[in-house]
This record gives structure tokens, sequence and C-alpha cells, in this order.
């Protein structure tokens, strides 16, 4: 097929969809893809031979992906340009900017458009530090929804979202984020640890409340014989710190402030259990770079880690603001070696065999052909 993907190329450093990834494992299956972006591109093809276009607007002073959003109609006036030239046989947009412009460039050049979401306003309300709900941002969300040819989201429970929103189930799927399995792999280094306490290993996007640090800390004092590493993106070290210092833990507490992969793998081989304690997350992307290096997990019962974590095989799930339960997970796990061992071989094979982007790519390639097939139906 010939594929066009519309986003943001920022997927891997700054917590958002790796489009890269997912372009890069679509040009191995034997597809044409191109990737439209507003993003700087430094290369014409990029290292995984899909190619890299271009959108033509200023982006110098955008801090937010929102910020082309006033953008849009010079953005859907390239985008007939380049279909004109060499229609292709379905798009896959991401972003609300990306979206709008692409079904505005389909109503002149028409195309099959792929919706992606990757968290809906509705669904991050009801968690601490969310912000207030946007009614402008349900309605576009409704509106990108109900107009594609099909939609993709992170996880099951946005994909019940968007059929609660009025889009039929046919036209929507789950199109979760893969994982390198390359990068996190078991083979590789391993940070250094003491043997004489347990070691978990926390993966949060960032410090924010939502993202559930705290509720670790609070269940650390149960788990004498343990010690915290920290891994997240951002500003917030300090506050959460000053928390560790109040509990008394914090000389078993450790904060390492990095997105790099090869870093994070490092300390998730190092791991005697990797908890993911986000309140609510769509994306399973940290519960899967645990897993594939072998870490057995402990993660919220929602979102994307739902889908992901098989519950006693490959992890354990626990209710959302459960301290209690948290607490017990995390002293089953660490007091079980056996068991221990026996999760972190199935979460492994699992990540390998159901989250790599090349399995990913066969699930998005689904998506398109339907979105095409149903696309040249209608028009029939």
């Amino acid at each position: 097929m010939r594929l066009a993907v519309v986003g943001d190329l920022l997927g891997r450093a700054d917590g958002r969809y790796d489009l890269e990834s997912l372009a890069g494992a679509l040009t191995r299956r034997g597809h044409e893809v191109r990737v439209l972006t507003a993003s700087p591109v430094a290369a014409e093809v990029a290292a995984g031979g899909h190619r890299l276009i271009p959108i033509p607007v200023d982006v110098t002073d955008r801090q937010r992906p929102e910020d082309l959003m006033p953008m849009i109609g010079e953005m859907g006036r390239f985008l007939i340009d380049d279909w004109s030239q060499d229609p292709p046989d379905a798009v896959h947009c991401h972003g609300w900017a990306y979206g709008m412009a692409a079904q505005l460039a389909a109503k002149h050049r028409p195309v099959p458009i792929v919706q992606a979401f990757h968290q809906l306003t509705t669904r991050e309300q009801g968690h601490p530090g969310a912000p207030a709900m946007n009614g402008t941002a349900v309605k576009l969300e409704t509106l990108l929804a109900r107009n594609a040819t099909a939609v993709t989201t992170a996880c099951t429970d946005e994909m019940d979202e968007v059929i609660r929103m009025g889009c039929p189930r046919a036209r929507v799927s789950v199109l979760p984020s893969g994982v390198d399995v390359d990068a996190y792999s078991l083979d590789g280094d391993v940070a250094a640890r003491g043997r004489e306490r347990h070691r978990i290993v926390a993966l949060a996007q960032d410090f924010s409340p939502d993202q559930g640090l705290e509720q670790v800390l609070a269940v650390l004092p149960s788990l004498p014989a343990a010690e915290l590493v920290v891994i997240a993106g951002g500003d917030g070290a300090r506050r959460l710190l000053a928390a560790a210092e109040r509990l008394g833990v914090s000389a078993r507490v450790h904060v390492v402030v990095t997105t790099e992969d090869r870093e994070i793998a490092s300390w998730l081989r190092s791991a005697d259990v990797a908890v993911c304690p986000a309140l609510y997350d769509p994306d399973a992307r940290a519960v899967l770079r645990a897993m594939a290096c072998g870490a057995t997990v402990v993660a919220t019962e929602a979102g994307g880690p739902r889908d992901a974590v098989i519950a006693d095989v490959t992890g354990l799930l626990v209710p959302p603001r459960n301290a209690a339960a948290l607490s017990r997970a995390l002293r089953s796990v660490l007091g079980q070696n056996v068991l221990r061992q026996g999760m972190g071989l199935a979460g492994r094979a699992r990540a390998r065999s159901r989250y790599s982007w090349d399995r990913v790519s066969t699930d998005a390639e689904v998506a398109f052909e339907a979105a095409a097939r149903r696309a040249l139906a209608t028009s029939a």
C-alpha cells in the first residue's frame, strides 16, 4: 500500500506516539510510506527507509501540538497538493491539527482518513492533576472520530470511549504503542546495585500527581528490605525527594531524571520488580519496556497496562489509588523468587510476540486495508 502518516516526530523523547518506529516497521513489511510533518526534518529518507516530507508552516514559537490549530488551512492546502500528485491508499493522522487538516484536504482530494487517538480528553478526567474538562476539545475529538473513515486508539478503554462518542464499532480498532525489543532486552548494561535489598524501579512519564509516584513512596515504609529507584522525565524530583524525607525513607530512594532508552533499560535489567503507578495511562509503553527487559511488573489496572499485562501471568494489576493493594502486590512479588522469575520470562515473551513494532505494524496494516475497502465501497 501507499501510506501517508501525518503527525509530529517527537514520540520517543516526549512520551508521544513514536511515528517513525511505526513507519519503519510498515516499510519493512513492503509498504511505501511517507511521513508528512510540521516537525523539523533533517533528511529526505529516514533510517527506516520511509520518506520524510516537511509541511512548510512556521513552528518557531510552537510549544504544544495544539499550537498548530491556527495553521490547519495552510496545512490542508499542502496536503491537497501532495495527494493530487501522489494519492495514498490510506492516511494515518496523529493529533487534532493534523487530523483536521487531513479531513479538510480529503474533501477536495478524497482519500481514506484513519484518525489516531492517544489520550482522549474525556478519559483524562477524574484523576488528580487532570485539566478541567475542555468542551471544545471534546467536540473536536467527537467531530474527528465521527468523520474519519476509521479510528485507532491506544487501548481498549479509549476504544470504548470513542464508541460512546457515536463512532460505529466496526470503524474503531486498538493500535497500541510498540516497544523496541532490541533496545529493551535481556542483553546490555545493568545498573550497579547491592544485594542486601530488593530493588523496585518505578517508571513514570513525569513527576506530576497523576503519575502515582507518591503512592509508591507511601508504601515503601512497609517494605523495609527494598530500595526504590524512580525514573521519570521533566521537573519535580525535588518535591518527590522532600516527600521521601518526610516519610523517613530518603536513604532508600534514588531519582533518575532521564528519557534515554539505554539508561532506562540498564535500570530495568537491575530490578527485582518494576512498578508503573500512573492512575490512568492509555499508553502501555512503560509496562512494555519493563516486560521486554524481563522485569516482573506491578501496574495500575486501567488503560494500556490493563491490555498489556496478563494478570497473575506476566505481572500483577492493582486498582488505581489503592495503596494497600499496591503494598500487597509488591510484597507478594518480592517474597516469591520463583513467581517473580516466571512472570518476568512470561512478560518478556509477551512483549516480543505481541508488542514489537513489527507486530504492531501488522495491526496497523489491517486497519488501513479496512479503511481503504470502506472508502472504495462508499464511493462506488
